[in-house]
């Protein structure tokens, strides 16, 4: 291989893993900060009944696991609605889920309706793009594929790029830096980036919140987000 290329694709390597993992870091910072969710009988868990069973979530009526699974969008549904009752800036408008949610979800939006009614499509792949597709009620689904338990997180981002829950600031985006190994003479190539991730001031109830807030980690009080654990999928 030329050494020229060989370099190219080494710096596109190393530029997708410093990519992967600012996503998630913003990733786990969303769900750290997130409001537990209060849509189901039991707070911050949503129990889906198995596909024998004639209860849908938290005790809603479901015929089969199609039906089942519309209540928990409808679920879901009720938690973006909290967000625009919190923040009173509007309501939630994506879900952050691991595969088998979104595969749910997806069940659910093709087999409620008949062909012309279906919701847009969702591709659920953990090895592919984390982007599944929109639900029938405009809210974007992105997969977690390192998700270690089932869960959907609700959050809300606003056209205007300070409306949002939390800020990724960017100083940097990517430096390369080149040096050669004193022992071996072999060259090395790293990089590095350096960036901010912050939450919204005006999104926590109080002061100990804010302090807390500030970093990556933080108390459960920001309102922009709502996260549950799905139980039965």
């Amino acid at each position: 291989v030329h050494g020229l290329d060989a370099e190219a694709e080494l710096a596109n390597i190393l530029s997708a893993e410093i990519l992967g993992e600012i996503n998630r870091e913003v990733i786990r910072s969303i769900n750290e900060l997130a409001k537990v969710g209060t849509a189901g009988v039991a707070k911050g868990v949503l129990a889906l009944a198995p596909s024998s069973g004639s209860a849908g979530p938290d005790g809603g009526s479901g015929r089969w696991q199609a039906e089942i699974f519309q209540g928990l969008a409808f679920r879901l549904e009720q938690e973006a609605n909290q967000i625009a009752k919190d923040t009173r800036r509007g309501k939630g408008n994506y879900v952050i889920c691991s595969s088998n949610v979104a595969a749910a979800l997806s069940a659910a939006g093709s087999m409620a309706y008949g062909s012309g009614q279906e919701a847009a499509s969702l591709a659920v792949d953990n090895a592919g793009n984390t982007f599944a597709g929109t639900l029938k009620n405009g809210m974007k689904v992105y997969v977690d594929p390192y998700a270690g338990y089932e869960y959907a997180t609700v959050g809300y981002k606003g056209t205007n790029s300070y409306d949002a829950g939390i800020y990724y600031c960017p100083y940097v985006p990517l430096t390369q830096l080149k040096a050669v190994n004193a022992g071996t003479f072999q060259p090395k190539v790293g990089f590095k980036t350096r960036y901010g991730l912050v939450s919204n001031p005006f999104a926590v109830e109080s002061d100990a919140a804010i302090t807390e807030a500030l970093g990556t980690v933080g108390a459960r009080t920001n309102p922009y987000f709502r996260r549950n654990i799905i139980a039965g999928v």
